[in-house]
Protein backbone atom coordinates (compact mmCIF):
# COMPACT_ATOMS: atom_id res chain seq x y z
CA UNK A 1 0.00 0.00 0.00
CA UNK A 2 2.98 2.30 -0.46
CA UNK A 3 1.19 3.82 -3.45
CA UNK A 4 -1.79 4.64 -1.25
CA UNK A 5 0.38 6.49 1.27
CA UNK A 6 2.07 8.51 -1.46
CA UNK A 7 -1.12 9.25 -3.37
CA UNK A 8 -3.23 10.31 -0.37
CA UNK A 9 -0.50 12.71 0.70
CA UNK A 10 -0.23 14.10 -2.84
CA UNK A 11 -3.98 14.64 -3.11
CA UNK A 12 -4.15 16.31 0.29
CA UNK A 13 -1.29 18.63 -0.69
CA UNK A 14 -2.82 19.47 -4.09
CA UNK A 15 -6.20 20.21 -2.51
CA UNK A 16 -4.53 22.17 0.31
CA UNK A 17 -6.41 19.99 2.77
CA UNK A 18 -5.08 18.96 6.16
CA UNK A 19 -5.28 15.50 7.63
CA UNK A 20 -7.62 16.94 10.24
CA UNK A 21 -9.97 18.30 7.57
CA UNK A 22 -10.08 14.90 5.87
CA UNK A 23 -10.67 13.20 9.21
CA UNK A 24 -13.69 15.42 9.87
CA UNK A 25 -15.12 14.69 6.40
CA UNK A 26 -14.89 10.92 6.92
CA UNK A 27 -15.87 11.01 10.61
CA UNK A 28 -12.62 9.57 11.90
CA UNK A 29 -9.88 10.81 14.18
CA UNK A 30 -6.91 12.72 12.82
CA UNK A 31 -4.56 10.11 14.29
CA UNK A 32 -6.15 7.35 12.19
CA UNK A 33 -5.85 9.49 9.04
CA UNK A 34 -2.23 10.14 9.99
CA UNK A 35 -1.66 6.39 10.19
CA UNK A 36 -2.99 6.06 6.63
CA UNK A 37 -0.77 8.91 5.44
CA UNK A 38 2.34 7.42 7.02
CA UNK A 39 1.62 3.87 5.90
CA UNK A 40 1.27 2.51 9.44
CA UNK A 41 -2.28 1.40 8.78
CA UNK A 42 -4.38 0.48 5.74
CA UNK A 43 -7.99 1.60 5.35
CA UNK A 44 -10.85 -0.86 5.17
CA UNK A 45 -12.89 -0.92 1.99
CA UNK A 46 -15.59 1.24 3.60
CA UNK A 47 -13.03 3.81 4.72
CA UNK A 48 -11.33 3.78 1.30
CA UNK A 49 -14.66 4.59 -0.32
CA UNK A 50 -15.26 7.42 2.17
CA UNK A 51 -11.79 8.85 1.48
CA UNK A 52 -12.37 8.69 -2.28
CA UNK A 53 -15.66 10.54 -1.95
CA UNK A 54 -14.20 13.15 0.39
CA UNK A 55 -11.23 13.80 -1.90
CA UNK A 56 -13.17 13.34 -5.16
CA UNK A 57 -10.69 10.81 -6.55
CA UNK A 58 -11.04 7.20 -7.64
CA UNK A 59 -9.93 4.22 -5.59
CA UNK A 60 -7.91 3.09 -8.60
CA UNK A 61 -5.93 6.32 -8.43
CA UNK A 62 -5.31 6.13 -4.67
CA UNK A 63 -4.24 2.51 -4.97
CA UNK A 64 -1.84 3.33 -7.80
CA UNK A 65 -3.72 1.37 -10.46
CA UNK A 66 -4.25 4.41 -12.69
CA UNK A 67 -2.70 7.84 -13.12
Amino acid sequence: MNNFKNRINLVLKNKKMSQNELAKKIYMSQSIVNNYCTGKREPSLEVLIAICKALNVSADYLLGLTD
